[in-house]
């Protein structure tokens, strides 16, 4: 009898055995999933990175520098100073190469050239010249057979803006003509020596690399 009744009840304490420890397991899972561990981040540490990520996130540009200091003075060591990129056998080049395109699209009546080179003051009274002469139906013709020296005479800046006259003595050609063709001077067919004396400006605060003639001087050399 006592046999048959501890075998009966067998199977209900093995069922309250195992559901104990399902229950046990369990709450073992939860305490665990529940927890931080110590390599998680905050969330709100996780949000603002997450949107950092994000395409659309805006990117933090670095302040502009500030302006160079403008610079006053006058020789080739202060012009150094203001520009440090300046290469006086590169000016001396490019000033060459500008005398010349400024006499051929002056005699030409060249606008579009001449806005390129010269300064608005200086532009207006070439254009007015060359008006003058479009007007009278004259025409000029200028060559430069020979430059025979290019040297700076002078460097001053006010301001950061840099001037520098620049000396040219050259061989030219000059050839004017009315409207009929004919040669108004007979005595200038000849080549020629001229002294031009010319001064070339530039900002440097400004990104324009480019220097433009703002005044120029002649003075004939018949030595």
């Amino acid at each position: 009898m006592e046999t048959r009744i501890e075998g009966a009840n067998l199977p209900f304490i093995d069922i309250l055995i195992f559901a104990v420890i399902a229950v046990l397991l369990v709450l073992r899972l939860r305490s665990v999933l529940g927890q931080r561990t110590g390599y998680e981040e905050p969330q709100d540490k996780q949000a603002k990175e997450g949107s950092a990520d994000k395409p659309n996130a805006p990117i933090p540009f670095p302040k502009a520098a500030d302006k160079t200091a403008k610079i006053s003075g006058s020789g080739m060591d202060v012009l150094r100073q203001a520009d440090r990129q300046f290469d006086e056998k590169d000016f001396i080049q490019g000033a060459t190469a500008a005398f010349n395109m400024i006499l051929k699209a002056f005699a030409e009546g060249d606008q579009a050239q001449l806005k390129r080179l010269l300064s608005y003051d200086l532009l207006q009274s070439f254009m007015q010249t060359i008006h003058d002469r479009t007007a009278a139906k004259e025409t000029l013709e200028i060559t430069v057979d020979e430059i025979s020296e290019v040297s700076i005479l002078n460097v001053e800046l006010a301001e950061s803006v840099a001037a520098i006259t620049v000396h040219f003595h050259t061989t030219q050609t000059r050839i004017a003509r009315d409207e009929h063709g004919a040669v108004m001077d007979d005595s200038d067919t000849e080549p020629r020596e001229f002294i031009d004396i010319w001064t070339f400006e530039r900002d440097l605060t400004l990104a324009d690399p480019n220097w433009k003639l703002a005044e120029t001087e002649s003075a004939d050399d018949d030595s």
